[in-house]
This record gives C-alpha cells, structure tokens and sequence, in this order.
C-alpha cells in the first residue's frame, strides 16, 4: 500500500511538473512572440503586415534614416530618459532617506505629496503642466519634457529606495559615528553602498517610465518629441513597417545595454563573492 502510495505521489509530482514547465512556456511565448512578430514584419517588403510574406528587404530601414524624424525622437528620448531617471533617483534618495531616518511635523503630509503626481491623471498633469511652463517661458523645449518626467518619476523611485533603506539597521549609521565618522562620511561611505540596490531599481523602474511616456510629453514637447509622440504622429499620418524598424532598433538598444550590464556586474559580484569566501 505504501509502495502504490509513494508512486502515485511520484506520478502526480511528474505530472505537476509538465504543467509548469508548459506554462512557462506559454508564458515566455506570451511575451517574446509579439517582438519576435515586429522583428520579421521590419524586414517585409510589403507596406502592409500578412503571412506569408513578399519578399524581404532591409528598405524600411534605411527610410527611417532617410526620413529621420523618428529617429531624431529615439535620440530626444536617449537624452531625456537618462536624464530624468538619475534626477529622480537623487530626489527619491534623499526623500527615501529623510522619511526613514528622521522624524518630523508632517512627515506623512511630506510622503503624500512626493507620491501625489503619480495619483493625478497624466490628462490633468499635461494641461496643468502645459499652462505653467507656458508662464515661465519654457513651454515647448525638450528641458520641459525632462522637468516634467523627474517631477512624475521621483515617486515610484524613491518608493524603490525607500524599501532598501527600510531594511538597513540603524545600527550601521550609529557604529560609523561611533568610529569617528561625520554624519556626510556615514552618508557616503555606509547610506549609499548600502542603498546602491534601491538606487539601480529605482533608476531603470524610473528610465522605463519616462522612456514610455505620452501624455505628458505630447503636452509639454513641442517641436522636440520623444519617441512616442513621434510614433503617435507618424500613425496618425500612414502607417508602415518603419514603425516596426525603430522597434526593433529600440529592442536591440535594450537588450544590448542588459547585456553590457551583465558583463560589468557579473564579474564585480563573483570577485566580491571570492573575497567574502
């Protein structure tokens, strides 16, 4: 009895494994399967999208650089994006690390309003955006889209931040000081190092928000687009697989900077790992 138990369990386990391993794999084709599709229909030389395929060419391509308005937009969005992640991150530190480190009148106010951006609709942000550049006189340049992009990115960094800092002992801060250390040192050389997790996710959670976003950057950008305003304008004007060639070079952008972060990371860790050993 128990031997037909065991094996029951054994077959059931076997079982349950197939399973999983189908769901990931359906999973996996979930989400690699619309790219891998925008990657092929870069190369056909039809205009329009059917199975099977006219022909293939590398023409739409070289449309896109010859047009070079999409492309002019990858690069606004290369700079912006960069740009607005790193001055979140440094607003979201800072914020992250006076909410956890001190205690003060209307601290919960003060979180409040670091994270309201991110709960009003991105409408009502872009039009209340709109009207207070166009006051200053910045309406329209590239510099609103980034001021716009740190104002609405600080909170989901700094919520990022916030949860690694959560996890650091006060006693870290206190034997530093014990040490001799001022209270920029324990900043610099313990807060930090300790946070650089937080910080790396809080800048790539902020980096794709500010390199997706629409909304706000259709109101605030005018004569210098980011990537998907120029995507939404070109639609709006025809349709070709040039919208899939600037996809493709943006996958590959990506996919070439997680690898170069690899590289970079992966030896720094195995080496401080040998250390720790």
């Amino acid at each position: 009895m128990q031997g037909s138990a065991a094996a029951r369990l054994a077959a059931d386990g076997r079982w349950w494994r197939i399973a999983g391993r189908f769901y990931l794999v359906i999973g996996y084709l979930f989400l690699v399967l619309p790219i891998a599709t925008m990657i092929v229909f870069s190369f056909q030389k039809g205009q329009f999208a059917s199975i099977p395929g006219q022909g293939w060419t590398f023409g739409w391509y070289g449309k896109l650089f010859e047009d070079g308005s999409l492309i002019e937009a990858l690069q606004n969005s290369l700079i912006v994006s960069p740009l607005a992640a790193t001055g979140a991150c440094v607003i979201g530190f800072f914020a992250a690390y006076a909410v956890n480190r001190y205690r003060f009148r209307f601290r919960g106010a003060f979180t409040v309003l670091l994270v309201l951006p991110i709960l009003i609709p991105p409408l009502i942000l872009g039009v209340g955006f709109l009207g207070l550049l166009a006051r200053i006189g910045l309406q329209g340049q590239l510099l609103s889209v980034l001021l716009t992009h740190m104002v609405i990115i600080a909170a989901p960094a700094m919520a990022v931040i916030q949860l690694r800092l959560g996890q650091m002992p006060p006693a870290l801060e206190e034997a530093a000081w014990d040490l001799g250390a001022t209270e920029f040192q324990t900043l610099y050389k313990v807060v930090l190092p300790f946070a650089f997790p937080g910080i790396a996710g809080g800048w790539l959670l902020a980096f794709t928000f500010s390199f997706d976003e629409f909304i706000i950057a259709w109101f605030v950008s005018g004569f210098d687009p980011t990537l998907p305003v120029a995507v939404y304008a070109y639609m709006v004007g025809s349709i070709d697989p040039s919208l899939n060639a600037v996809g493709s070079i943006v996958f590959a952008i990506s996919l070439l900077s997680l690898i170069g972060v690899e590289l970079l990371l992966l030896p720094l860790l195995l080496s401080r790992r040998k250390e720790a050993d």
